[in-house]
Formats: structure tokens, sequence, C-alpha cells
């Protein structure tokens, strides 16, 4: 009799779930690891005839699927759904004259903006020669290397950024799909997951040794809908496809 052993390899993809309609599917990129947890809450009942007090019977109350992995592609998508956040995008502005206050002597200082061009700063109507500070144009940081006695100004211009926020956005809901195939035999499966939510809690490297690797959990919740066809279920499916 043929071994019937498993090993997986495949591609994730999310379908933003809209008035209750999946969109178009997105790649996630590459997931070295992804898994489903089925979960319950039990309650167990003992016979009192027996004098050993026995389990007799097991009632199932609920049920739940969670599911946790890796990713490690962080496109604009990816980055938004790992902070849960939103993107917005911030146009180039020109600002003139924003007030800096009193510099001391190698305080660096985060000015609104990055990819900054025309930069300028004055002490009243003078402007302060390039030579008397240290500008990093690509952050918007700027570092004074000489006593400047009177209050200073800054004029410049901004470049176009995008923003992703972190942790403000928890109401969205997925579809995802899995296309997998099976090392060991050849065979193709699929799972797929009619609804998900991702789980706001998550870890963000800021620093890496190798690449980095982004954790994301969340759980698979039902659709009683396709619960009533028992070949759909109500979370969800794996479909194994036989080798042509």
């Amino acid at each position: 009799m043929a071994k019937k052993y498993i090993s997986l390899q495949g591609k994730f993809y999310l379908s933003e779930i809209a008035n209750g309609v999946a969109g178009a599917m997105r790649h996630l990129g590459n997931v070295p690891e992804f898994e489903l947890e089925i979960t319950t809450d039990q309650v167990e009942h003992q016979e009192s005839t027996s004098g050993q007090r026995t389990t007799d019977f097991v009632l199932t109350k609920t049920t739940g699927v969670n599911f946790k992995g890796q990713l490690e592609e962080v496109d604009e998508a990816n980055m938004q759904y790992i902070l849960s956040g939103m993107k917005s995008e911030v146009a180039s502005v020109t600002v003139t004259d924003q007030v800096l206050g009193t510099i001391k002597v190698g305080q660096e200082i985060k000015l609104d903006g990055y990819n900054l061009t025309q930069v300028s700063f004055k002490t009243g109507s003078t402007t302060i020669a390039a030579d008397k500070y240290t500008l990093d144009a690509i952050f918007g940081t700027i570092t004074f290397n000489e006593l400047i006695a009177d209050p200073v100004t800054a004029s410049f211009t901004t470049g176009a950024v995008s923003h992703t926020t972190i942790a403000s956005e928890f109401n969205k809901e997925y579809e995802l799909f899995f296309k997998g195939i099976n090392t060991a035999t050849g065979e193709n499966m699929a799972v797929r997951l009619w609804r998900t939510k991702k789980s706001p809690e998550t870890t963000f490297p800021l620093i890496h040794e190798e690449l980095g690797q982004y954790e994301i959990s969340g759980q698979a919740l039902s659709d009683t809908e396709n619960g009533l066809d028992p070949t759909l279920g109500l979370y969800g499916h794996v479909v194994t496809i036989p080798a042509a």
C-alpha cells in the first residue's frame, strides 16, 4: 500500500471583502511558515455508576480556527496588513520661515518632511552659511556645528512620500486562498477560508542581521450560508487535487 505523506509548498493569497463580496486575489509573496489551528470549548460528563467517575460523554460547545504565519515580502499592501494600518500619499509642500527657536551646537533637529530640497536657514533676514550646519536631506534633519545666538527659521521644500499608520485599521476581513503542492506525492492541495480577520498583535523588527520576517496571526470567521452546504464548510475547506 502506497504511503501518503505530505510536504507542502505553495502560494498564499488574500482577497479583501467589501459588502460581503471577496475582491481580486493579492499574492502575499514568499511565506516560509503558515499553519492553521483548530480550537474547541468542550464540556466533559462523568458517569456516577461505575465508581470510577469515567468520562462517558463530551459536548463540543464552540469551535474556532486560528492561523499564524510569517511574511517576508513587505510591499505597500503587506505593510498595511502587517501593521493594521492605512496608507496615505503625502504631497510635496513648500515651508517658509518655520521657527526652530534657539539652537544648541551639536543638537540634531527633525524638520517636518523628507527628501528636502531648496533648504535654507536664517537669523532674522541673514542667511546662515551652509558650512555652519550638517543637513540630512533624505530624513529631514539638521545639526548646527557652530553656536547661533539668535533664533533660527528654516525654509525648504519637502518631497512626496507615503505614510502607513500603525494599529489604526482593525475591521477589514479577507478571504484566504492557498495554492499548494504536496512535494511528497505530486498532488496539488488548495485551502480556502471564507472570512479571516488578522489580529493587530504582532512584532515589527527594525534591525536585521538577515532578511526580515514578519509575524501575522488571526482567526477564521464562520460563513453560516456556506455552512449550509456540507461540502463547503462553515470556515472553509481543504481540497485535494489528484495529479494529472
